[in-house]
């Protein structure tokens, strides 16, 4: 365990004091500190860590923004004070959730969790949520998580910092971006059609003038993506 390299990335100094006490008392010494996001970029581009130790809200770059960033990544046990974000983090395969303020036994148990998983390793967990292999999704509106069948969803609709998810029995309203979202779908199924709008192929109606009619709404078709829709249609 002594030998574990150990990243911990949070904008709050006593927060990092206290993960590095509860290293030390492992006697775990190969530890590297950030206070924000973008310095601990470098430092998983620039050297190898076993152990990330993620704050989630952080200015500049969150937690989850670094985590998109990452092709390869450690281990990741999340460090917040917000119980939130828990299944979210859990999309992104971490290994576990400490919710400030966390105790010693707690946190061992994470560590005995992440020397299991280390002493048995499995293919490193893909830089954005698998798709396919799930056939539903969670998404936060309202300040609460929902549940979405992803065979009910007809098309998504970017608004600025939001998108409007439309399903054959509900509509949301996530802060999220549809290029986030899209990457979580199955490819299979649903195209980006403009830059505005995410749709279902199985869901299209008719495809009329280079617009999509689907669920009563018509969606207009970029040029740049027609020769894609069109391929796709055909097949």
């Amino acid at each position: 365990m002594k030998d574990l390299r150990c990243l911990i990335v949070d904008d709050e100094p006593l927060a990092i004091d206290v993960v590095v006490n509860y290293l030390e008392r492992l006697d775990i010494r190969a530890i590297t500190r950030c206070d924000n996001g973008i310095d601990a970029f470098r430092h998983l581009q620039q050297q190898t860590f076993d152990l990330l130790f993620l704050d989630i809200e952080m200015p500049q770059l969150t937690g989850f923004d670094l985590l998109k960033s990452l092709t390869h990544r450690p281990l990741v046990v999340i460090t917040t004070a917000w119980r939130d974000f828990a299944v979210e983090s859990f999309e992104w395969e971490v290994l576990d959730y400490l919710v400030k303020p966390f105790s010693f036994p707690r946190f061992l148990q994470a560590m005995e969790k992440a020397i299991r998983t280390l002493q048995h390793p499995v293919p490193p967990p893909p830089s954005s949520p698998p798709v396919g292999n799930t056939h539903f999704l969670f998404l936060k509106s309202d300040r609460q998580y929902v549940k979405v069948e992803i065979s009910r969803i007809l098309y998504i609709e970017s608004l600025k910092d939001y998108i409007r998810v439309v399903t054959t029995n509900d509509t949301l309203l996530c802060h999220q971006s549809l290029t986030d979202i899209t990457a979580k779908l199955p490819p299979d199924q649903f195209l980006r059609v403009h830059r505005s709008y995410t749709l279902a192929l199985a869901k299209i109606d008719q495809v009329r003038q280079h617009r999509a009619h689907i669920g009563g709404k018509h969606i207009p078709i970029s040029r740049a993506c027609r020769q894609e829709v069109y391929r796709r249609l055909n097949e």
